[in-house]
């Protein structure tokens, strides 16, 4: 049997992750789910991510005590990623939070209120990426010279960006017995 109806898939299911129980405590905030490889990705606008991440930390059944890992990632025209790894010591379960910034507006407001790890983790991503971090309690720099402001080296418009690429190819490891 045939029809000319076009087949919709099935919305992904999120049964089998703690979404519901990250639904629930971001309650009053834009939150979108999405399957990762290893944790459940939640994106939230830049607008809300600090008190979603504040609500994540203080939701008792999540519990994210632990911050593992504050990054960006740089979608070159689509703007740039901060993503920030959370961790539950007590309930030992994870979730990648990701919040896109505009190109236009490359700021966010400080997780340091909520994990004093926060700290030098926005201050390296600030420099390695041009991300501010609005009430940041100590901006300094920790890697690049303090008067360096107009380049940032993860960025994929980085002057070097293209020879790092190159000089990078063929770097690959290649199958046993080839």
């Amino acid at each position: 049997m045939t029809t000319d109806e076009p087949q919709t898939e099935a919305p992904p299911s999120f049964d089998d992750t703690i979404w519901s129980t990250v639904d629930g405590a971001l309650a009053g905030i834009s939150a979108t789910p999405e399957r990762g490889v290893l944790d459940l990705i939640v994106h939230i606008p830049p607008d809300e991510v600090l008190r979603g991440l504040t609500a994540l930390r203080r939701h008792e059944a999540l519990d994210f005590d632990y911050l593992r890992s504050l990054t960006a990632v740089d979608n070159e025209d689509e703007g740039i990623d901060v993503v920030y790894h959370l961790y539950s010591t007590t309930h030992r379960h994870n979730v990648t939070v990701k919040t896109t910034l505009s190109n236009d507006d490359l700021t966010v407001d400080t997780a340091t209120t909520v994990w004093r790890a926060a700290n030098w983790l926005e201050r390296e991503t600030a420099e390695m990426f041009g991300i501010r971090f609005n009430n940041h309690p100590d901006p300094r720099t920790l890697l690049m010279p303090e008067d360096m402001t107009d380049t940032f080296p993860l960025r994929k418009d980085h002057p070097l960006a293209e020879i790092e690429v190159l000089q990078g190819e063929g770097m690959g490891y290649t199958e046993e017995g080839q």
